[in-house]
């Protein structure tokens, strides 16, 4: 299976398409099988040129790939066409289906903001980490060890418990 991205917007719940569930999967589909860059595809003893947001397209396979029956995916691949997501072009061996808008569905930038994304978690982490090992060198210097799995102080007697003994040790003293 081919890797990759393809932006679903959170529009799609306003979309006549997603009413449908069988049309969501189809569409979902379509987006999923078009090719991200340029490149030629062997189908039977012919040479297809693709364009980014092209497939080929086989009835039966697909149909045998979405588990739906042939005509029902005719139809819907139809209606995807009528509803103007996709354009068809077919010959009598197979057909090119085009993603309409194509490059609405792709991540701009998928490098650069991958890169400024892990730098952001890097740092954020780094700072985390270091917050961490401040808050545990001062832990260290009162005598308390902070418990890793529930950030829960032990050992020496916390600030909280002194502060309980000593009003207790001031309301023995009043009476």
């Amino acid at each position: 299976m081919k890797q990759g991205y393809v932006k679903l917007y959170r529009t799609i719940l306003d979309s006549c398409v997603f009413d449908n569930p069988k049309l969501l999967k189809v569409w979902i589909w379509c987006l999923c099988k078009a090719s991200y860059k340029e490149h030629d595809q062997v189908v039977g003893r012919q040479v297809q040129h693709l364009r980014s947001g092209q497939f080929i397209y086989g009835r039966k396979k697909a149909a045998m790939e979405l588990n739906i029956p042939e005509s029902t995916l005719n139809d819907y691949m139809q209606l995807l066409k009528k509803m103007k997501k996709i354009n068809i072009k077919s010959n009598n061996k197979y057909s090119v289906v085009t993603i309409e808008n194509w490059a609405t569905y792709q991540i701009d930038g998928y490098s650069s903001d991958t890169k400024s994304d892990n730098k952001s978690a890097t740092n954020k982490q780094q700072m985390d980490t270091n917050k961490n090992d401040k808050n545990e060198k001062n832990d260290n210097r009162k005598g308390m060890k902070r418990n890793e799995a529930t950030g829960n102080i032990t050992g020496a007697q916390s600030r909280a418990s002194k502060a309980s003994d000593g009003f207790n040790g001031y309301e023995e003293w009043i009476r």
